[in-house]
């Protein structure tokens, strides 16, 4: 599956893809543009088939549901929503256009960096865990970014190499999802990316 979302600010490509031989794809993701901001979150549920589904989603629809509030708050209902549920892993990610500002909040193992033109590497560490409807540390981080900015948002289904040297190329977004299709095909576990870029 593929989604494309944009405006004069912001070009971003989600792909996704179960794994072989699963009807439900245990990550979920979602992404909305508005002329202000830019809010994504991928989340990935433990195991697969469908209790991982149920717990990704839920997640999804949470952040669907209140997109509009802080990345703080958000991620504070993600996890009361997975109460008496698997539990998944997640990022979320908020870009605020008129400050040129995002904020990036991680728990578990999925992975987002962003380059800048002038050089700037932005590579956030997610805290450990997941989220259960239990107590959780989190972390919340807020870093600028410059126009012509890149990232790449993913779980733990698609291993990238040079993660680094890809997200700082001189590549389209599309390019690098064309390129990142090649990572796709295993099969091995249910899997999702999103690339943008920022203007």
């Amino acid at each position: 599956m593929l989604e494309l979302d944009f405006n004069q600010h912001i070009q971003a490509i989600a792909y996704q893809v179960p794994k072989e031989g699963n009807v439900f794809n245990g990550d979920s993701f979602y992404m909305k543009v508005l002329d202000d901001y830019f809010i994504c979150a991928v989340a990935d549920g433990l195991g697969s088939g469908e209790h991982a589904y149920h717990s990704s989603n839920a997640i999804r629809q949470e952040v669907k549901n209140n997109h509009d509030k802080e990345v703080e708050v958000l991620i504070n209902n993600c996890n009361q929503v997975l109460k008496n549920k698997r539990g998944a892993t997640i990022s979320i990610l908020k870009v605020h256009f008129l400050q040129k500002t995002f904020t990036y909040s991680s728990v578990g193992n999925i992975q987002f960096a962003l380059s800048c033109p002038s050089g700037r590497f932005i590579y956030p560490l997610p805290v450990l865990g997941y989220l259960s409807g239990k107590p959780q540390k989190y972390r919340f981080e807020t870093f600028s970014y410059e126009k012509g900015s890149k990232f790449i948002l993913h779980t733990d289904g698609i291993a990238i190499p040079s993660i680094k040297s890809l997200v700082s190329s001189s590549c389209s977004i599309e390019e690098i999802s064309n390129h990142l299709e090649n990572y796709t095909k295993t099969g091995k576990d249910d899997l999702t990316y999103i690339v943008g870029q920022l203007f």
